[in-house]
């Protein structure tokens, strides 16, 4: 009996690391690979997105009227204390480098405002955002989002 206890736990742990690292994913028409969320993870996820564009808008605003604490603001409003939010049966559905890409984009936010603060001028922000916007431009070349398995 303890044979088969042990083997269904390695069985689930198995399975749930595989999805852990998979994610819920397909090939979406366009060759992307799609991640198959239901239509409230989507719009969680999309929110989400929709708030690091904003806070990049908030840093280019500051850039613009030479406001560096506007722009630590606007970087801090991407930050770390961003991403807590999601639940944990999202971030399963999520693949590992979706993941990655998506703490990495919030950790270069959070380093961003705190080395706004420390100093850093207008021209290493810029560069900054550039490299932070390569990242945000790569994950939407490769993913999409999907609540069709057609899609």
């Amino acid at each position: 009996m303890k044979k088969i206890a042990v083997a269904l736990w390695v069985v689930t742990v198995s399975a749930f690391v595989f999805y852990s690292v998979r994610g819920n994913l397909s090939i979406s028409a366009d060759e992307h690979y799609a991640i198959q969320l239901d239509a409230e993870e989507k719009d969680f996820v999309l929110a989400e997105m929709k708030s690091l564009l904003l806070s990049i808008n908030g840093i280019l605003k500051g850039l613009h009227e030479d406001d560096m604490i506007a722009i630590s603001k606007a970087a801090k409003s991407a930050d770390m204390g961003m991403a807590v939010n999601a639940s944990p049966l999202l971030m399963v559905k999520l693949p590992l480098e979706f993941k990655m890409l998506g703490m990495g984009l919030h950790k270069d936010f959070d380093k961003l405002s705190a080395d706004t603060q420390a100093g850093i001028n207008k021209d290493q922000i810029i560069h900054r955002l550039s490299e932070l916007t390569s990242k945000y431009v790569s994950c939407h070349q490769v993913y999409r989002l999907s609540t069709d398995l057609k899609d």
